[in-house]
């Protein structure tokens, strides 16, 4: 299995965590531009040269992508990507603004426009040589994913080439039932996905809600174990920051 990790806030302190990562992975550096980006990756190679950085794009006012953000902050997010001249993984975090509350009533006269406007950054990506993958809430049925796509944050990936990242974040599911729901759906959608369906694991550290409940090294063995014996292929976790040699321990399993 292959081990990545997403981290919203690469400060000096949450990028040394790298230090303990002794396989190669990728990790998901949030920046406020490519600029940032390539100055995070520059300072996460010094620490850890084996691994490779991911551009994770914040949008400005925004944070998260989907159709309502400000319709400026996606096209200048689709400017910076369409100079892009080296081969780049780019995961598109598409979240509804729950941050940010006043954007669904400001942008909603937006909501196609900005839809459309998305669904540019996988046309282009090609000729810019990005590889995409997508930040996803994970759903219960087949009714639920539809429901996400028509609200431009899930997108087919016959049509729009790219992979998925499923955010199974079980510190954060408060019924067995729920779980089970999430599983078997993840299980269905990664028989049809294949390698394009990864896996998002935590939470190891709080992120920008402030309030996320900490997966224990017992929990985080647990959620592997399913993964692996569901042949899915990659994990990716949240966040590099909470990282420790306790759960490094338990990493390590199922590298291969």
């Amino acid at each position: 299995m292959k081990i990545h990790f997403f981290e919203e806030f690469p400060t000096q302190k949450n990028l040394k965590k790298a230090a303990l990562i002794k396989f190669p992975s990728v990790i998901y550096l949030a920046a406020k531009s490519l600029a940032e980006f390539n100055q995070l990756k520059k300072e996460l190679k010094k620490i850890n040269p084996r691994l490779e950085a991911g551009y994770w794009p914040i949008i400005n006012s925004s944070y998260w992508v989907s159709p309502f953000s400000n319709t400026s902050d996606l096209e200048l997010l689709i400017q910076e990507l369409s100079i892009n001249k080296k081969a780049l993984k780019v995961m598109i975090d598409l979240e509804l603004p729950f941050h940010h509350l006043k954007l669904f009533f400001k942008n909603i006269c937006s909501f196609p426009k900005n839809k459309k406007l998305i669904k540019t950054i996988f046309s282009q990506a090609p000729q810019s040589h990005l590889e995409i993958l997508t930040a996803e809430y994970p759903v219960l049925n087949r009714w639920t994913q539809k429901k996400l796509e028509w609200l431009g944050i899930s997108y087919s990936v016959e049509k729009f080439p790219h992979k998925k990242i499923v955010m199974y974040y079980t510190s954060m599911i408060r019924t067995r039932f729920i779980a089970n729901k999430l599983k078997k759906y993840i299980v269905e959608r990664s028989l049809i996905l294949g390698k394009n369906l990864q896996v998002g694991l935590g939470t190891l550290a709080i992120g920008i809600l402030g309030h996320e409940p900490i997966l224990s090294s017992v929990q985080l063995d647990q959620d592997l174990i399913f993964l692996k014996k569901n042949k899915i292929d990659t994990a990716v976790i949240f966040r590099l920051g909470g990282l420790t040699p306790e759960y490094c321990l338990v990493i390590q399993k199922y590298i291969s």
